[in-house]
């Protein structure tokens, strides 16, 4: 392969790896899930079509409303209280062994596949918490099997085929790491996300802060924050904390494609870092 070649996989491999997650963060997390602001329906409904390899919007968006008042707690659908693996991807699949868990977060485009079948039949207990997303009748159709079967089939024959076609079985390969490299730094967030990193507003919730996270998942590894101000837009709330989707969002804005934008003030970040602070005086006391 030629410098040029080379150069152009890199780059194709970047700009997939910045659709997906911003289809993930900005579509599926904040604005679906959260209404944490309000995008043009074209291009809402845009974003959460590229990221259906994530899951269905009513199942995803359901099981992410049940999680947050329940997180780290009896009933969290993924917790690593649970068990790290059953946290990180075995919820999906009913499992907790590290071996099967292994192999499904390497799986790459066989992943999407599978979960073609598997996603639209599991983790349904808390969609009636979607109620709104079902309302539209975009999401409700691209959630049923036969339809998401279809969706998720194409996407791979579309990726992988246009990687082949371009690039050969390197391009293949890149774009298989690329997918494994979304799918668990997704995932991370609901394993290392609970587990490593800062805890500036204590508990009852384990999540965390932390950098790397914050740079790998475009700012929702300020997982902190987000669990502290789930409605809020922007998740990088200091300074730098780095937040690639935010700036997305911000620019949105400008253009007019998104507005209902929320965000906490500086007063209400700080009062929440007193409160934590006085808990644990009380607590020590």
């Amino acid at each position: 392969m030629s410098k040029l070649s080379a150069l152009a996989l890199a780059a194709s491999c970047a700009a997939y790896y910045l659709g997906a997650g911003l289809a993930i963060c900005v579509g599926y997390h904040r604005a679906l899930s959260h209404r944490s602001l309000v995008l043009a329906k074209w291009l809402e409904r845009l974003l959460v079509t590229l990221g259906l390899p994530a899951g269905t919007p009513i199942q995803w968006a359901g099981n992410h409303r049940f999680h947050h008042p329940h997180a780290d707690r009896p009933g969290d659908p993924h917790s690593p209280r649970d068990g790290f693996w059953h946290a990180h991807n075995g919820w999906y699949i009913g499992r907790k062994d590290a071996l099967t868990c292994l192999l499904y977060a390497a799986a790459g485009p066989l992943r999407i596949l599978f979960d073609g079948v598997h996603r639209p039949r599991s983790n349904q207990q808390h969609v009636a918490r979607a109620a709104d997303v079902a309302a539209d009748p975009w999401y409700r159709f691209v959630s049923r099997p036969g339809p998401y079967l279809a969706f998720a089939v194409a996407h791979v024959a579309v990726f992988v085929g246009g990687a082949f076609w371009l690039f050969g079985w390197t391009g293949v390969a890149a774009l298989w790491l690329t997918l494994v490299a979304i799918f668990n730094f997704g995932d991370a967030i609901d394993s290392v996300a609970h587990i490593v990193g800062t805890m500036p507003y204590g508990g009852p919730d384990r999540a965390r802060n932390h950098w790397v996270l914050g740079l790998l998942c475009l700012g929702d590894g300020w997982h902190a924050h987000h669990h502290r101000f789930p409605w809020s837009a922007r998740h990088g709330l200091g300074p730098r904390e780095w937040d690639w989707s935010w700036t997305v969002i911000r620019a949105l804005r400008g253009l007019g494609l998104a507005r209902d934008v929320r965000v906490p003030t500086p007063a209400q970040i700080q009062r929440a870092r007193d409160d934590a602070a006085e808990a644990v005086h009380v607590d020590a006391a």
